[in-house]
């Protein structure tokens, strides 16, 4: 048997980018345990593995009903792991992908629970930054409870001053697009995005790629007349539309005034109805009842076929957002192979947002924008950790980070020589050569201000007597020489 630590591993939960989470027993307490690792190859990678400690250090200090529970934190043979509480349940986007019908007082009372966990956390200094269904997971008891806090970060932290932008797209508020520092109010936008989501099973923000959502999430207010009318209209909408606002200074300023809302809303919707409800029964039989609707039969193989010719020609169009739409719909339906369909679709369009994204970032750093490259870069990373493609964009940013600092030194190194000031143009060749060793201009002016400095420290040393134009007429054309290689 597999045993990671002292853990011993019974079956594979579920993989992932970043690596498996399996079932695991702890054989001291016979206690379940999820435990999370991470692909050894990815802890070589010192940002990748702090993202991943992250999650056990911010969690770790967090005890709430809503938040799964961190037990312990190690590393086997080069592994890292987190053992955590075993959830048995589904999370928010298996709930959304199939569309369960659901309702709305089970809804309403799921995102109560995650205004209470996440609450929690922002009243202990911490912010998720990657609030999504997918790491919000719901027991067979109605029970929330919220994962996933990789790249959450104290709200003391200096972390994001440079602008580093993490999370998953569809859920990043317009702060975190724009990458700015962020509070828990990013938090709050994510959870209206979910709320949006889980009432009308459709995202606040869609688009065919990553730079259209973001772009709808930074200018285009929420379609608040898409969410299905409901016993809770229009109290649900204000709520929800609330928690979307683009400014932070008009949104909740705390998930507690939110869940406050949310069960406001819940007791006078119930008070509204039961009083409907005692009305005279006359009254409510005045309209004779509608007949009932014939069930919607099942689709034959022709118009399944028909709709797998659609998916087909959506994709050899690049209309890759139509074909995951279609493809869910064939999925629902209960189509062969259209689960594996829609993952592999899904699959393409993070690869095309992948390929987007590193030509924006190049295009930036080609324009002389280093800083937005990067937080271009760091979406590539949120899509495809690990990935060549990720790697090359970072060794290409690295060397051209380095390009430029050595640039920016041998200029300096000009004004000191022009100055006569040799000591300080070889401490800038010096830097320059700590930025980029091979840089051949900053080696030759190394040499030669060292040539002239060791002339000139000989030079002093004579005595007055023997005549030494030479020497000096040998250092001024040397300080020239430098000059004209300069340019």
């Amino acid at each position: 048997m597999q045993t990671i630590g002292k853990y011993r591993v019974e079956k594979v939960l579920g993989r992932g980018g970043m690596g498996t989470v399996y079932q695991a027993l702890d054989p001291v307490i016979h206690r379940k345990v999820a435990l999370k690792t991470m692909i050894p190859g990815l802890a070589d990678t010192p940002e990748l593995k702090a993202r991943f400690l992250r999650e056990a250090q911010a969690a770790g200090g967090l005890r709430h009903r809503n938040i799964v529970t961190v037990y312990d934190l190690g590393e086997d043979r080069g592994q890292p792991y987190i053992a955590m509480e075993f959830i048995e349940g589904t999370d928010l986007e298996k709930i959304i992908q199939n569309r369960e019908p659901l309702s709305m007082e089970w809804k309403l009372d799921v995102l109560r629970q995650v205004c209470e966990g996440l609450g929690y956390a922002h009243r202990n200094g911490i912010v998720h930054r990657d609030v999504k269904p997918a790491n919000i997971r719901v027991t067979p008891e109605g029970e929330v409870k919220i994962m996933d806090f990789g790249i959450a970060h104290l709200q003391s932290s200096t972390m994001t001053k440079s602008g580093l932008v993490l999370g998953t797209a569809h859920y990043m508020s317009p702060e975190q697009v724009e990458g700015v520092k962020v509070d828990h109010r990013a938090d709050i936008f994510s959870v209206g995005a979910i709320a949006y989501e889980l009432v009308s099973y459709r995202r606040p923000f869609d688009g065919e790629s990553i730079t259209s959502v973001m772009f709808k999430i930074m200018r285009e207010p929420a379609d608040m007349t898409a969410l299905p009318r409901t016993d809770y209209s229009p109290g649900l909408e204000a709520i929800v539309g609330r928690a979307l606002s683009k400014s932070i200074k008009e949104r909740y300023q705390s998930l507690e005034e939110m869940r406050d809302d949310l069960e406001r809303l819940v007791r006078e919707t119930a008070a509204r109805l039961t009083a409907a409800s005692a009305a005279p029964a006359a009254a409510a039989t005045e309209t004779p009842p509608r007949p009932a609707r014939p069930p919607t039969p099942a689709p034959t193989d022709g118009e399944l076929g028909e709709m797998q010719a659609q998916v087909a020609q959506a994709r050899a169009d690049g209309q890759l957002q139509r074909a995951l739409t279609l493809s869910g719909r064939l999925r629902d339906l209960g189509a062969a192979g259209a689960g594996a369909l829609v993952a592999e679709i899904e699959q393409a369009i993070r690869e095309k947002e992948v390929e987007q994204l590193s030509g924006m970032a190049l295009a930036y750093a080609a324009d002389g924008d280093l800083d937005l490259a990067r937080k271009i870069a760091a979406k590539v990373a949120g899509l495809a950790p690990g990935s060549a493609k990720h790697h090359d964009l970072e060794s290409y940013l690295e060397e051209e980070t380095a390009r430029r600092e050595a640039g920016a030194l041998l200029a300096t190194a000009q004004e000191h020589i022009a100055l006569g000031n040799l000591e300080e143009a070889l401490a800038a060749a010096e830097e320059a050569l700590t930025a980029q060793p091979d840089h051949a201009l900053a080696r030759e002016i190394r040499e030669r201000a060292s040539r002239v400095l060791r002339a000139r420290d000989r030079a002093a040393t004579l005595t007055p007597i023997p005549t030494s134009p030479s020497d000096a007429e040998a250092a001024r054309k040397e300080l020239l020489d430098i000059l004209t290689t300069l340019g």
